[in-house]
């Protein structure tokens, strides 16, 4: 019986960047998944003071930015693994 080497892992630059890219992405899902509702309750309560200090699209968008988190979070929650 001969013995046979496994196949070599790809490597190269792009590889690499897609590897580092997957992974960052799988550990943001992971946080957004888990700390969704938490992100937007503490967006909801950020945007009036941000509204009251004159920064209308600062609030603005720190309340779609929770919301969006929220929504996300509840949809990969229904999701399958």
């Amino acid at each position: 019986m001969r013995y046979h080497r496994a196949p070599k892992r790809r490597g190269g630059f792009v590889n690499n960047v897609i590897h580092h890219g997957r992974e960052f992405m799988r550990h943001t899902d992971a946080f957004v998944r888990q700390f969704g509702p938490a992100l937007k309750v503490g967006a909801m309560s950020l945007a009036p003071a941000l509204a009251s200090a004159g920064l209308p699209q600062a609030a603005a968008a720190t309340a779609v930015m929770g919301q969006a988190a929220d929504g996300y979070s509840q949809l990969r929650s229904q999701l399958p693994e």
